[in-house]
């Protein structure tokens, strides 16, 4: 079912930070941003003026998820709260019958195990079906792995893919340094694009090799191609405490794609992939996945959705230590 047959108004869970970006491209893609939930009535207060300024946002303000299910009774709801409230926050809305679009880590709670996590993964999916409602998470480097494979595909047309490189790093923003938490938030991107340019990836976990130190988080491993054939690939998600604050780079067989923020003829933000070659101008990742997220296709498969927890949840495991925040 396409959101924009039903209801195209939107409740985003968790505006101040990252939420503020999705609400943007929601209402730019002619979404109604009808409320927002936060923790506190002060700071949700702040965050409509915020959106306000931002995009006109005239929407009401919630304290309590609850609350705004019952009175808004959206057609979608964008969870961008915190991991360890995704699962709750997406299953009331989805027993709400609202279609719902997730931040990455689909579910993360530093309590639960991989299993008991990947059990409540399964579960939202199964919400989500026997409802007949769209579910998905905000992935959006997998919409960035499609076009790099065409365009590598293009200018490689005879070649074998063998050496895979998914490479997301972002600002430290104060944290301390802790890999393990660092894997968990931006991994999920590096290893969407993993699952994109490696249809049915086979993980050979007896090659897996981790490097969690400081402010980088490091996994080396081989998948299987459907066809059998090996890739051997590179995971990397670190934070920075200078320039380049931020990097979104996948590398096929050497060749690198690298994707950099800039703004159209018409002043709107949108995304240039860079390589050896030259630049393609594209729309913004983020927009587009929920550009396409509104006419029914989410960013990922739910196969490649439940895949990616899982592979990060294995690694994260795999890695020891004190579990994530």
């Amino acid at each position: 079912m396409s959101p924009a047959k039903t209801d195209k108004r939107v409740a985003v869970l968790g505006a101040s930070g990252i939420g503020k970006h999705h609400a943007k491209w929601w209402a730019l893609e002619g979404a109604d941003v009808c409320a927002i939930a936060g923790t506190s009535e002060a700071s949700v207060c702040k965050t409509a003026a915020g959106l306000q300024e931002l995009f006109g946002f005239s929407g009401r303000g919630y304290g309590s998820v609850e609350a705004l299910l019952e009175r808004e009774r959206p057609g979608i709801v964008d969870v961008c709260t915190p991991p360890s409230l995704h699962f709750e926050h997406c299953s009331m809305s989805l027993k709400a019958g609202c279609h719902v679009l997730c931040e990455k880590p689909l579910v993360h709670d530093a309590s639960l195990g991989g299993a008991a996590l990947m059990d409540q993964a399964h579960e939202l999916y199964r919400l989500a079906e026997e409802r007949g409602l769209l579910f998905g998470v905000c992935t959006q480097y997998s919409t960035g792995a499609r076009r790099f494979l065409d365009l590598w595909t293009k200018r490689h047309p005879q070649g074998t893919l063998h050496k895979f490189t998914g490479h997301l790093e972002s600002p430290a923003r104060g944290h301390d340094p802790d890999p393990r938490r660092i894997w968990a938030d931006l991994s999920p991107h590096a290893i969407s694009m993993l699952l994109e340019v490696i249809p049915g990836a086979a993980i050979q976990w007896d090659t897996l090799r981790i490097r969690f130190d400081g402010y980088e988080a490091r996994a080396d491993l081989t998948a299987l191609t459907q066809a059998g054939a090996a890739v051997q690939c590179t995971l990397i998600a670190r934070n920075t405490l200078q320039p380049p604050r931020n990097v979104r780079r996948c590398i096929l067989n050497g060749y690198a794609f690298d994707v950099e923020g800039a703004t159209n003829e018409q002043g709107q933000y949108c995304a240039d992939i860079r390589t050896r070659d030259g630049s393609v101008r594209c729309p913004d990742m983020m927009h587009q996945a929920i550009g396409d997220f509104l006419r029914g296709r989410p960013p990922a498969t739910k196969q490649n959705t439940l895949a990616n927890m899982d592979i990060m949840l294995h690694i994260l495991e795999s890695a020891g230590g004190t579990p994530a925040q």
